[in-house]
């Protein structure tokens, strides 16, 4: 049974809805008279920058990235001073200038794509005494053993960068072998006199040790020639090998005539077998390929930078390691070397190219 409500209440009521509405059209003249304000973007993203950057063509696509990243951050006024360079007997003296030249123009930041690139710069700004930031990518080094960093928290230094974990690249590379061609047993490796020492050679090392450890027998294929003669030694041995000489071909990055990735190649299809390669050289030579995605990285990279212009010194950025690792196939060239992919190994394929 509900009690009739008292007049008395009644008007208590009445008066409460009437102080609480005049509250409200209080509140809404007040969000009426004061326009909503759209957040300033930090002026850091408007200020003149220049970025110093040297590369050679297999990091070209982080190159791109990391600009089109930077663009994509709001960045509006930066100016890049880009030099590609080639490889040759002169490439270490070339770095050395070439920060010399970055430093001297006043660059805000020198990007490095490759560890030896950084190196060179790092240990160069040093012996200036300069302390220009550098943000570099180690794509073939454990960059505090190559001396990029004291350490992965902190550099020491006047750089930070992001780095691919060689050990676990190779290890997943073999692991992939082993599920395409079980009975494999021999991998070969054009080596000594055919790769860049300063590339490759961590890396040649690390895949020693794990086939090694896949119970795989390294067979080895060097030359004494000077590189002006690469090409013609490496056609003169690649000729002498005889299908069933090796089951494999793991190509190494760094080398000294442009088309080794793509005549290895022909040489794993000739032998019928399959090739695994770094992936920037995939898209030229190889049937397989699993490591860091560069242009991924660079975008990485790029929040390293936008800290750095923000106020950050580059040794108070810890390192990362590279966090996107596609596994790519290419499946006509591998089928043009009666190399097959099983099931397992498409269903995860990030990319697979026709």
């Amino acid at each position: 049974m509900q009690l009739p409500i008292k007049t008395s209440q009644l008007v208590v009521i009445l008066g409460a809805l009437v102080v609480v509405g005049a509250i409200a059209l209080s509140f809404f003249g007040v969000f009426q008279a004061t326009p909503l304000k759209i957040p300033e973007k930090p002026s850091v993203l408007s200020e003149p920058k220049t970025i110093g950057i040297m590369f050679f063509r297999q990091q070209e696509e982080a190159v791109v990235k990391f600009k089109e990243e930077l663009r994509g951050l709001g960045y509006t006024n930066i100016t890049f001073r880009e030099v590609q360079q080639v490889r040759g007997a002169t490439t270490t003296q070339e770095i050395v200038e070439l920060t010399e030249m970055f430093i001297k123009e006043g660059v805000d930041l020198i990007f490095a794509p490759l560890e030896s690139q950084a190196i060179g710069a790092i240990t160069t700004t040093r012996e200036m005494g300069n302390s220009t930031p550098i943000v570099f990518m180690a794509q073939f080094h454990e960059p505090v053993a190559y001396g990029l960093a004291k350490s992965f928290l902190s550099s020491g230094n006047n750089a930070t960068g992001v780095s691919l974990d060689i050990v676990q690249v190779v290890q997943k590379q073999l692991e992939f072998l082993k599920k395409i061609r079980p009975d494999a047993k021999k991998i070969g490796a054009f080596t000594n006199g055919f790769m860049v020492p300063s590339v490759s050679d961590e890396f040649y090392v690390e895949f020693r040790r794990q086939a090694t450890k896949f119970g795989y027998e390294v067979v080895t294929y060097t030359t004494k020639a000077p590189p002006p003669k690469a090409e013609e030694a490496w056609r003169d041995t690649a000729a002498k090998i005889k299908p069933g000489d090796i089951d494999a071909l793991y190509h190494l990055a760094g080398h000294y005539f442009t088309p080794q990735e793509t005549t290895e190649s022909e040489l794993a299809s000739r032998l019928k077998i399959p090739m695994i390669a770094p992936l920037e050289d995939l898209p030229n030579g190889g049937h397989f390929g699993y490591s860091g995605d560069w242009g991924s990285a660079a975008k990485q990279a790029v929040k390293m930078v936008d800290k750095i212009f923000r106020g950050t010194k580059p040794g108070d950025i810890p390192l990362e390691y590279v966090e996107k690792l596609p596994l790519v196939i290419y499946s006509t060239r591998a089928r043009q070397a009666s190399v097959e992919f099983p099931e397992s190994i498409l269903k995860i394929a990030d990319k697979i190219v026709k």
